[in-house]
């Protein structure tokens, strides 16, 4: 007998898949190594710390109230920065795992990890169970949730610290099995006692029982109404079945959980705030309007149905993917729909994988999405228990469409597409163990699937985790702890002034935890003038009390003000680059912000800061399309506020610059004020005869002409009309290699700007220079266009070599 025939053998028995699944599960805990002692890069750093906090101070001395930080104010009283978005369950839960670790922050934050790891592990076990009841058979189920598992959102968010993922999640494939159960076997209370604990420990849960109770409620009226009784009959008996419903039923407990744990963080939220607020005017009430898109009106007018669903539907196809055949890379940058994306959602950041399927475009990637869904749903006709099958399909959908201005903007919610791939998966396996007959094809591509989930596992634990990132974590630990032992449980301030030490550091959210044991208040105007100050900078000032520290330094309060004091009185005696709501100076490579007198009001608006450079190939790659460098921040992020004045600083890139542009925009009102400071380029006025008397190389409304790396546009007669109309420009190079790998599907390196930028007007004529590539070049199609059309378009076929 081969092993394959021992295999298939096994399958008869019970215990065999689901011990594997448990064997590939433990992967993420083995692969996890050093990452459980510290966050993720972006968002996911974040938002883990957020609900991390949340966690740890939950206790009876706070009312059990949700909350990020707090601060005492001049009467001694507590402020929260409250959260109360979420049931109390899941905090709870990470609350009781870190309290054997109390006295070691990097221990509590391992266990929280563990604890995340292990509620992923349950949601695939219960995924695993629930298939094996719709499918009946264990090898299909067990290799449709290894598939499913191993796809890159699951696998990056599995153990993000937050109930919005790991813990939530759990909860909606607990309340999937109880329905299943329910379905099947007619265990009613089973389902209803699933269903109030998934509720306390999250809301996804309701757009799981939306859809189950829509379709079991429809389907117990159509039987009601079926048979040849009169209209009259027929009604009554539909009134007694709805009356009767078990699915009804369900709605309503459901309904009325959902609604005290809502009383109960209200109330307590009301209390935090010295009931001297409305229900309406409540942060959680509030945070339920965002959420569900109602007061962001403006917003979602800008955010047509169409591009909110093509997002969604690559997102799906990503679902699909385990990521060990997504890409070796590991990385979030060059991927070949990161800059679509990115722009496509306003410019946020995002992290989306390098597929390994790179001919597959953004277009192709959104058609894929829309066939494997409605293909998904489509497969439901010819399979048993549909209802089932289609609630479990559906439900992500339930979710994102009501929820959508929060969904669009944060990818983790991708996980709750989970039902699509599942179902997908399953009706493909069932078709083919139908086709071919036994087990023997099935058991190879769950062997196939293991080994897929656990190379995924081992590839994704890489993401982010550099030897240099973890050096950079245990010192941070290390200076926190310094800070925490000089700091004694009094009052330290927590301010966001400086550059990140490390790209994957969310400052305030991570130092929050190591000092939660002080008044901390963070990433807010800090109260600095009592007790202790931490920042990201070294200031020189004998108000240090930390020297030996590498990255985070403490300060005497008092002391830091006076060094503030020193340092904005020396910027200031300077002459200014500009003057406007806040004067700017320029010191070395370090741009100043400075107000006097200065108000918190101030500080609200977020900042702009567009620093576009002489060569348009000193910007990263994503950038070149912009022409400029977006250093966009807000206050808290590069300011601090002390006597009524405000002091801001922001580190310039190094390379040469045309212009800086900046000022503060209102994400509803746009721009509030702005100035720009523009280097002269007398070159481009005094090398004009020179430039005219060269070769040219094509004529149009603009008279092209290439010296060296620099392509010139030259006008005479010429006036501002001429020059309004933006520049397209399109480089197509010798060797696509050299193209950044997100532009290679288009063939071009896009180098569009405005005569404003690259231009100058002057006695009636009009020049501008563009450096094109530093590698050969083949072909540069270039002109104007006005938004709708063209008007003028030239095409050189020419070689501009390195």
């Amino acid at each position: 007998m081969t092993p394959l025939d021992r295999l298939e053998s096994a399958a008869r028995s019970s215990w065999l898949p689901l011990a594997l699944l448990l064997i590939a599960l433990s992967t993420v805990f083995v692969f996890g190594g050093e990452r459980g002692s510290f966050y993720r890069p972006s968002h996911h750093n974040t938002l883990s710390s957020q609900h991390f906090r949340i966690a740890l101070n939950l206790s009876a001395e706070h009312r059990f109230v949700m909350f990020s930080d707090w601060i005492l104010d001049a009467d001694g009283v507590p402020v929260y920065a409250l959260y109360n978005r979420f049931p109390i369950g899941g905090y709870a839960s990470m609350k009781v795992a870190t309290l054997p670790f109390g006295g070691s922050p990097s221990a509590q934050l391992y266990a929280a990890r563990i604890l995340m790891l292990l509620f992923f592990a349950a949601a695939a076990v219960l995924a695993y169970l629930s298939l094996c009841r719709l499918v009946s058979n264990r090898w299909i189920a067990l290799t449709a949730t290894l598939l499913t598992f191993s796809s890159y959102y699951l696998l990056y968010y599995n153990d993000m610290v937050s109930i919005e993922v790991a813990v939530d999640f759990f909860g909606v494939m607990l309340t999937f099995h109880g329905m299943v159960v329910f379905v099947q076997d007619g265990r009613f209370r089973q389902l209803l006692v699933k269903t109030c604990i998934a509720l306390l420990l999250g809301w996804h849960v309701y757009a799981l029982l939306l859809p189950f109770i829509i379709l079991g409620l429809g389907s117990e009226l159509l039987r009601a109404r079926s048979g040849g009784f009169p209209l009259r009959r027929r009604l009554t008996q539909m009134g007694g079945s709805l009356i009767r419903s078990r699915y009804l039923l369900l709605g309503i407990v459901a309904l009325l959980v959902g609604l005290a744990i809502l009383a109960f963080n209200f109330t307590n939220e009301y209390y935090a705030l010295d009931g001297e607020r409305t229900l309406t005017e409540l942060p959680s009430f509030q945070s339920m309007l965002n959420r569900t898109s109602v007061d962001q009106g403006a917003v979602r007018a800008s955010w047509p149905w169409a591009s909110f669903l093509e997002v969604q539907f690559l997102r799906i196809v990503l679902m699909f993917i385990p990521y060990s055949l997504i890409g070796s890379g590991g990385g979030v940058e060059n991927l070949p729909w990161q800059t679509d994306l990115q722009n496509a959602i306003a410019r946020t950041p995002n992290t989306y994988p390098p597929l390994v399927t790179a001919w597959l475009s953004e277009f192709q990637g959104v058609v894929l999405g829309v066939v494997l869904s409605g293909a998904c749903l489509i497969g439901l006709m010819f399979v048993r228990q549909r209802m089932l099958f289609a609630t479990l399909a559906s439900f992500g959908f339930f979710w994102a469409l009501p929820m959508r201005m929060f969904t669009l903007y944060h990818d983790f919610e991708s996980v709750y597409y989970i039902g699509i791939p599942l179902v997908a998966f399953s009706l493909i396996l069932l078709y083919v163990h139908r086709l071919y007959g036994g087990n023997r094809l099935v058991v190879a591509v769950s062997i196939a699937a293991l080994l897929l989930f656990a190379a995924s596992s081992l590839q994704m634990s890489r993401v982010g985790y550099s030897a240099e990132s973890i050096r950079f974590t245990r010192a941070m630990e290390q200076d926190l702890i310094a800070i925490r032992d000089v700091t004694a449980g009094r009052f330290v301030a927590v301010l966001n002034a400086g550059s990140s030490p490390a790209p994957q550091f969310e400052f305030p959210g991570t130092v929050g935890y190591y000092l939660r044991e002080n008044v901390v208040q963070t990433g807010r105007r800090a109260d600095i003038e009592r007790g202790f100050v931490v920042l990201r900078e070294r200031i020189e000032t004998d108000a240090q009390l930390t020297p030996e520290n590498q990255y985070f330094f403490l300060y005497e309060s008092a002391g830091l003000i006076e060094a503030y004091q020193s340092m904005y009185r020396s910027i200031a005696s300077g002459k200014p680059l500009a003057r406007a709501e806040f004067d700017l100076y320029l010191d070395e490579n370090r741009l100043y912000y400075l107000k006097d007198p200065c108000v918190l009001a101030d500080t609200r608006t977020p900042f702009f800061l567009h620093v576009i450079p002489t060569d348009v190939y000193d910007l990263p790659a994503d950038s070149r399309g912009a022409g400029f460098d977006n250093l966009d921040f807000g206050f808290t992020q590069r300011g601090v506020m002390f006597d009524d004045k405000c002091l801001a600083a922001v580190e310039l890139p190094s390379y040469d610059a045309v212009s800086v542009r900046t000022g503060q925009f209102d994400v509803v009102n746009g721009e509030v004020w702005s100035v720009e400071h523009v280097d002269e380029d007398p070159s481009l006025i005094s090398e004009y005869q020179s430039i005219v008397s060269g070769d040219l190389a094509a004529r149009a409304e603009f008279d092209l002409y290439i010296d060296g790396r620099a392509l010139y546009y030259v006008k005479e007669p010429c006036g501002t009309e001429d020059t309004q109309p933006p520049f397209f420009l399109h480089v197509v190079p010798a060797d696509l290699d050299d193209l950044s790998y997100g532009r290679r599907e288009h063939g071009f390196d896009n180098l569009d700007f405005g005569f404003d930028v690259r231009g100058v007007l002057f006695d009636g004529r009009c020049v501008a220079r563009v450096l094109l590539p530093p590698h050969a070049v083949a072909r540069i199609t270039t002109g104007q266009y006005d938004g709708a059309e063209h008007i003028w378009e030239v095409e050189l076929d020419l070689q501009v070599d390195e």
